[in-house]
C-alpha cells in the first residue's frame, strides 16, 4: 500500500446528526483526510470579488474555522491547492449538489443556526450531506453558475461579502435574494485527477513474462438497494464477504484483480486492508463514482451511497461507483465516463438517468491490464432498447484497445447488464456483447456446445436466472477455469471467478 500514490477515495466513519446540532456544536471542524479520488475537481471563482478563487480556511479558528473564502489569486488553475478544491456530490439525483473539500473531505455546511454577520456562512464542516449541504445550481447567461442554499428564511444566494473587512473580507453567505456580480461563480473543471495517469501508461515488459492468475467480478450491491443485505453495510462486513470468496489463503495471492460494482468509497480502504492481511502483500483499491446530470446545470456530480447506521447516527459512504483492486505493483489506472442515457420524459415523468463509468489499471512489470465497467441496468427507464449498452460495450473495446499501448494482455470484465449472444433466456437485446466474443474469450465461452456464447448465470430472478456477469481474456491466452457459485450471499449477484494463463 504505497500512500504517495493511492489515489482511492476513503471516507472515514463520522457520527452526525445534521439537523441536530447547536450552534456549539457547530465550531468543531473534524478533518477527515481523505485522500484524492477520481471524481472530477472543481474551483470556485468569485467574479464579484474580482476573480479570486475561493478557499476553505483551513488555519482559522473558531466559528470561522474552514470557512469558504473567496481570496486566492492565481495564473493558473494548475496552481491552486487542496483548499481550492472541490468534487460535486449529490444524493438526490442531480436535483441538487453538495460540494466536498478536497482539504478537509468535508461536506460544505450552510450555518444556519448562525447569527450576525456569520449568519448562513459555508464552511467545509459536514461529515455527513443533508439539508443544510444542499446546493442548487442556476446557471446564467454569462455562463456563471449562482449557488442557492435553503436557509431558515427560505433559498438565498451565496454571495460573496466583498465588503466586510480584513480576514473575513470575501467570505462565503447564503443571504442573496437576486443574481448579481456577488452572486455569480465559475465552477472551473480541473479535471479528473489521476497523478498516476500523467505521461500515459507505463511500457509494458519486454518480452510479457508468463502469467498465472486469477480474477474475480462481483456486484456486491452495497448502494441503495434495500431488499439486499448489504444494504448500508459498512466496509468491514462488506471486505470479510470479498475475502471469503477468494478461496484458501494460497488461492488468494494468485489473483490480480477484482473487479467490484455498486460499492462505496467508504467500502475502500477496509477492502484493501482484508486483501493485504489475505495475501501478505500490498494491494490497491481504485475507485471511480457513477453520475448524475445536477439540474440547472451542464455538470455531473458524484452519486451518493445511502449512509450506513440508522437515523440520528448516520455513518457516510462517500460517493457510489465500481472498484478495481489489483496489488500494489500497479503504476497507472484511468476511469472513464461512459457514453450513458441522458434524463428525458418518460410517460410524463422527468426521469434522471445515472452516467456510468469504467476503469482500467496496469501492472507493467507482467505486461497485465485489467478494466471493469458497470453498464446501464436496460430498465424501462435507464436504456430499454440497449441503444446506449451497445455504444458503452464499443467504449469497453475502445479502452481495452484502442486506448492501450501495444504489448499489454487484458482481462476485463464487470456488470454488463446484458445477456450473452447464445442465451435461451427471452431477454434482449442479445447482440450487446457480440463484438467482446469475436474479439476475446470469455470466462464461461464453451461450457454449453449447442450455446458456446453463453455461460452459467449470474443473476438470479424470481422467474429466471441470466448471465450478465462477464470475465474476458484475449485469444492468445487460455482459461484454465471459470467457476460461478450459485450463492449471492447478501448481494443479488453471484460472483464470477476466473483463472488465466498467458
Amino acid at each position: 500500500m504505497r500512500q504517495t500514490v493511492r489515489r482511492l477515495a476513503v471516507l472515514c466513519s463520522a457520527l452526525f446528526a445534521v439537523i441536530a446540532m447547536t450552534p456549539a456544536q457547530a465550531q468543531a471542524v473534524e478533518s477527515r483526510s481523505v485522500p484524492v479520488t477520481a471524481s472530477d475537481k472543481y474551483a470556485l471563482r468569485s467574479v464579484g470579488a474580482g476573480n479570486l478563487y475561493v478557499s476553505v480556511e483551513i488555519s482559522k479558528t473558531g466559528s470561522g474555522e474552514a470557512m469558504l473564502r473567496a481570496r486566492t489569486s492565481a495564473a493558473s488553475p494548475a496552481d491552486l491547492g487542496s483548499w481550492e478544491k472541490f468534487t460535486l456530490h449529490t444524493d438526490d439525483k442531480g436535483v441538487t449538489t453538495t460540494l466536498r473539500s478536497e482539504a478537509n473531505g468535508n461536506y460544505v455546511t450552510t450555518e444556519r443556526s448562525y447569527t450576525g454577520s456569520y449568519q448562513n456562512l459555508l464552511r467545509a464542516r459536514g461529515t455527513t450531506s443533508g439539508e443544510w449541504e444542499k446546493l442548487r445550481l442556476e446557471k446564467q447567461s454569462d455562463g456563471t453558475y449562482a449557488l442557492k442554499a435553503a436557509t431558515n428564511d427560505g433559498y438565498r444566494y451565496v454571495t460573496a461579502e466583498v465588503q466586510d473587512p480584513g480576514a473575513d473580507a470575501g467570505l462565503l453567505r447564503a443571504r442573496g435574494t437576486s443574481v448579481g456580480s456577488w452572486q455569480k461563480f465559475q465552477l472551473v473543471y480541473l479535471g479528473e485527477e489521476n497523478a498516476s495517469d500523467l505521461g500515459g501508461r507505463p511500457a509494458p515488459a519486454s518480452p510479457a513474462p508468463a502469467a498465472d492468475f486469477r480474477v474475480m467480478s462481483w456486484n456486491v450491491c452495497a448502494n441503495h438497494n434495500s431488499a439486499c443485505g448489504n444494504h448500508r453495510v459498512e466496509g468491514p462486513s462488506l471486505a470479510s464477504q470479498i475475502i471469503s470468496r477468494m478461496g484458501t489463503d494460497a488461492e488468494a495471492r494468485t489473483y490480480r484483480a477484482v473487479f467490484l460494482q455498486e460499492m462505496c468509497e467508504s467500502h475502500a480502504k477496509s477492502i484493501e486492508t482484508a486483501l493485504e492481511a489475505k495475501t501478505g502483500t500490498g494491494w490497491d483499491v481504485r475507485f471511480a463514482p457513477i453520475k448524475f446530470t445536477v439540474d440547472g446545470s451542464s455538470l455531473e456530480a458524484a452519486r451518493t451511497c445511502d449512509n450506513a447506521g440508522s437515523s440520528g447516527a448516520w455513518k457516510d459512504r462517500g460517493s457510489y461507483g465500481i472498484g478495481l483492486a489489483l496489488p500494489d505493483a500497479n503504476e497507472w489506472y484511468h476511469s472513464y465516463d461512459l457514453p450513458s442515457p441522458q434524463n428525458k420524459t418518460i410517460d410524463g415523468t422527468w426521469v434522471r438517468m445515472e452516467q456510468r463509468a469504467g476503469m482500467c489499471a496496469v501492472l507493467p512489470a507482467q505486461a497485465l491490464q485489467f478494466c471493469t465497467a458497470h453498464f446501464s441496468a436496460g430498465l424501462p427507464t435507464d436504456d430499454a432498447d440497449g441503444t446506449k449498452r451497445a455504444e458503452q460495450a464499443a467504449e469497453m473495446q475502445r479502452m481495452v484497445r484502442s486506448y492501450t499501448m501495444a504489448g499489454y494482455r487484458t482481462v476485463y470484465g464487470g456488470d454488463f447488464n446484458s445477456v450473452p449472444p447464445d442465451s435461451a433466456s427471452p431477454d434482449t437485446p442479445k447482440d450487446i456483447m457480440t463484438s467482446a466474443y469475436t474479439a476475446d474469450e470469455e470466462c464461461d465461452e464453451g461450457l454449453s456446445s449447442t450455446r458456446p456464447r453463453d455461460g452459467r448465470p449470474t443473476k438470479p430472478l424470481a422467474t429466471r436466472s441470466i448471465k450478465i456477469d462477464y470475465l474476458f481474456g484475449p485469444p492468445s491466452g487460455t482459461v484454465v477455469s471459470c467457476a460461478v457459485t450459485t450463492d449471492a450471499g447478501q448481494s443479488d449477484h453471484y460472483p464470477i471467478t476466473g483463472r488465466f494463463s498467458f
